[in-house]
């Protein structure tokens, strides 16, 4: 409290100057907050963020001011080792409860750092937005008698911002997405400065150093594609993590984006408690609670990122901020399925002989249609000898050929070719079929083909029909593979790598026999499969009277 009496003292001046926000606690009434005991953490905007936008002054009120204080905590910069970890703040009540996290971000290419503070307000009331504010901590660790307080450039708890405001900040985490839309793009900005409500997964400046830049200038040079991949990152629609992770609980949550119907596909996880990562149920008279955020990540066009900051609010949607950018692939067909969980049963059974030991190749190109661990489980229900003998390791020839069956060499293709293959072919009982010619066999490529109908608006109908295929290509019909009456449908379409796209399927193209009687060693010269063939053998020239 002495500090906002007297901030001259501790050369509180000129662009540290927190006069507004000092007459805006003494408006309030508030000054007990800033003179309570104990060891807490203050967060202090200064007059740049509040002057001289009057609708922002009156924005703050008491519980916003309880929001930039942690209580029974002092939280240094020097200390912060993940964002992960959230504080509750004074403005943690029965109706509204605000976290407080802090996180450091590098910002140059010299490894300069930046600290930011965050409110996260979990459960709003009708005066506060839920979601998340971030600042940054222009003047950090001013030590005072009851804790240490940090000045920073944004109000904490108040949304004023649309998510393009946002974006064009100078100096802000987003300033290189900011001038990738800007250069290549200006057309999306139109979209996030509307009134409409959209969800930005934008990559932070730090994403454009994990990024093969060869690739990226190549896709800038085509207004096509940099089209494409700058709409993969936004959603038509307000998509929070909360409703991520409910979902993510009971099924593979995906979001059509703008791009073409191109999805995004979530997971989401609690980290597990560690040295810096307090249980949300321990609690002291020296440290307030603390809660672990869950970790969001999501899939693009064959790109894995990791929200690093989620549910930024703004007044027209929310921004998430990821560490990659989408749509710029830097995975093998190999390294890919090693590293997508839902596809671990699929790699395991590939080690065996070494058989994707090809999908490492960097200068060939693949199509696989993968089965995802669900389509092996279903296999292990129904076939349980067939499964065990594939997945115990003896059996590398049978699996090589079940595999080649779902691959493609020598060339890459997208859901979209792939139909483009089926343009010319006939239409059965509402699918469209093409033979396309595996490493090992051919299958079959079905489109289900979808017409709608009804001109007035809610009240479209959907039927499917013997019609040719749309002009136009659909992300939103149901697209399958079959071989031998067996039909698996595509989950996941186009997971792009390097060398390859990847095609995620919910069955296995196999039969039984594909183990019990398919070319191979260890089934012909078994006993039993001697012991019968003498038998035949010896029947057939009885028959024939040798």
């Amino acid at each position: 409290m002495k500090l906002l009496e007297k901030p001259r003292i501790y050369g509180i001046v000129d662009r540290f100057s927190i006069s507004e926000f000092d007459k805006r606690v003494r408006e309030l009434g508030v000054e007990d907050v800033f003179a309570m005991k104990g060891k807490n953490t203050f967060f202090i905007p200064v007059d740049s963020a509040l002057s001289p936008n009057q609708s922002h002054k009156d924005m703050i009120d008491k519980q916003v001011v309880h929001g930039h204080v942690v209580p029974n905590r002092v939280l240094f910069t020097r200390t912060v080792t993940s964002s992960a970890n959230q504080y509750e703040s004074l403005a943690f009540t029965d109706n509204l409860k605000v976290f407080i996290t802090m996180e450091n971000v590098t910002v140059a290419e010299g490894g300069e750092m930046a600290y930011y503070v965050k409110s996260n307000t979990i459960a709003s009331d009708v005066s506060h937005k839920k979601g998340t504010v971030i600042s940054r901590i222009i003047k950090g660790n001013v030590p005072v008698k009851n804790g240490v307080v940090h000045f920073i450039d944004r109000s904490l708890m108040v949304v004023t911002s649309s998510i393009m405001l946002y974006l064009q900040e100078k100096d802000g985490q987003l300033s290189k997405f900011y001038q990738l839309i800007k250069e290549h793009y200006p057309e999306l900005t139109y979209k996030l400065v509307s009134q409409n409500e959209h969800t930005l997964f934008a990559p932070s400046n730090e994403a454009f150093n994990m990024v093969n830049m060869r690739r990226l200038n190549e896709v800038t040079l085509n207004k096509e594609r940099i089209t494409r991949l700058l709409n993969l990152h936004v959603i038509g629609r307000r998509l929070t993590t909360d409703e991520i992770v409910d979902h993510s609980t009971r099924e593979l949550f995906q979001a059509e984006t703008l791009s073409s119907r191109r999805k995004l596909y979530f997971a989401a996880n609690l980290p597990a408690p560690g040295p810096h990562f307090p249980s949300s149920s321990s609690s002291s008279s020296s440290s307030s609670s603390s809660s672990l955020m869950p970790v969001v990540t999501l899939e693009g066009a064959g790109v894995n990122a990791t929200i690093t900051t989620a549910n930024i609010a703004t007044k027209n949607g929310v921004i998430h901020i990821i560490d990659r950018i989408l749509g710029i692939p830097s995975q093998t067909v190999y390294e890919k399925l090693g590293s997508d969980p839902m596809l671990s049963s699929s790699f395991s059974l590939s080690e065996q002989k070494e058989w994707n030991k090809r999908l490492r190749d960097r200068d060939e190109k693949f199509t696989l249609f993968v089965p995802s661990n669900e389509a092996w489980s279903y296999v292990k229900r129904t076939m349980p000898s067939a499964h065990k003998k594939l997945f115990m390791g003896e059996f590398s020839y049978h699996v090589r050929y079940i595999l080649e069956r779902h691959m493609i060499v020598g060339e890459a293709f997208s859901l979209e070719q792939l139909t483009a293959l089926t343009s010319n072919s006939s239409v059965r009982e509402g699918f469209q079929h093409e033979r396309l010619q595996m490493t090992r066999g051919k299958i079959y490529f079905q489109a289900r083909v979808r017409q709608s109908f009804g001109a007035e608006e809610g009240n479209m109908t959907e039927i499917e029909a013997e019609l040719p295929m749309p002009e136009e290509f659909d992300y939103s019909s149901e697209y399958y593979v079959e071989w031998n009456g067996i039909r698996a449908k595509v989950i996941r379409p186009d997971v792009e790598c390097v060398n390859g796209i990847v095609h995620i399927i919910d069955g296995v193209l196999m039969v039984n026999r594909d183990v019990t009687v398919s070319g191979g060693s260890k089934v012909l010269h078994s006993p039993s499969v001697v012991v019968v063939l003498s038998v035949l053998v010896g029947l057939v020239g009885a028959l024939r009277g040798d």
